[in-house]
């Protein structure tokens, strides 16, 4: 649960639409992961201190700073685990905060749910999860399709963008958009990927059911990519189906096959993906 150069530039990104960010909850303590290169490279308001709280949110504007956390090992104000619903009046707050806590929850369903009840109407939820290459960091890794199913209009949220962060890179942010809600947002990668999401919430809504996009096409009997291969695309691959089948060869076309398509799938060739200054 830290704020990074990453995060920083991201939030200071979205300030200028949000200006205020009202009353904030941090899911976790607030660590300030920023090296004293890194604010003096990037211009950031230095801070001793090893959390933000309700006296030091950089330069950004609010009215008040808590956070939550299962335990009380790290000074939170407010205790409540949760994998569990909430049921005690905590309050609702304008800004929602989960910079690297939601993976470590187990219910991740419940997690989400309270999420969302914690946030006030016309009030913002963000988060920075991991994406691809965290194995074994928390518990989960988050897909894009997972918040545009779920921060959508149906579920009552707004303004819902998302950007993939090459942890790597200080200055590499790409925009997930022009998603159709008809086929899976593939993005592979052989660096660590996280998901910045920025939603805004309209009103108090439980969440609908929820599917993977590509399976409701299915469903629907939408015309798949598939079947509008040309006849030629479709005789070349069952060619190479049939050499697979050639003692020595399977090994060779299912490896090059494998490696083709992972290739085929990186962020950086997606056609939903596009590089954006931050």
């Amino acid at each position: 649960m830290a704020i990074t150069v990453h995060t920083y530039k991201l939030l200071k990104h979205y300030s200028e639409k949000i200006l205020n960010f009202g009353n904030v909850l941090s899911l976790g303590r607030l660590d300030i992961l920023i090296s004293k290169d890194e604010y003096k490279k990037f211009n950031i308001p230095f801070s001793k201190n090893a959390y933000v709280n309700n006296d030091f949110f950089f330069d950004f504007k609010f009215n008040s700073f808590k956070s939550l956390d299962a335990s009380e090992f790290e000074g939170s104000e407010i205790i409540h685990d949760l994998n569990k619903p909430i049921e005690k009046d905590i309050g609702k707050y304008d800004t929602i905060i989960d910079f690297g806590t939601s993976e470590h929850v187990f219910d991740i369903v419940q997690n989400l749910k309270n999420i969302n009840s914690l946030c006030k109407n016309g009030g913002h939820i963000i988060h920075c999860l991991p994406a691809n290459n965290n194995c074994g960091h928390g518990f989960w890794q988050f897909s894009p399709e997972l918040f545009f199913q779920l921060y959508n209009e149906k579920n009552c949220f707004y303004e819902t963008e998302l950007i993939l962060i090459n942890m790597l890179e200080k200055n590499k942010f790409y925009k997930v958009e022009n998603y159709t809600y008809l086929e899976r947002l593939d993005f592979n990668s052989d660096v660590p990927l996280y998901l910045f999401v920025k939603t805004k919430k309209r009103n108090n809504q439980n969440f609908g059911p929820i599917f993977q996009s590509d399976y409701e096409k299915q469903w629907k009997n939408i015309t798949s990519e598939e079947s509008k291969k040309s006849n030629l695309s479709k005789l070349f691959k069952n060619l190479k189906n049939n050499f697979k089948k050639i003692p020595f060869l399977d090994k060779f076309f299912t490896y090059r096959s494998d490696i083709k398509f992972y290739k085929k799938k990186n962020y950086l060739r997606s056609k939903f993906i596009k590089r954006v200054n931050i």
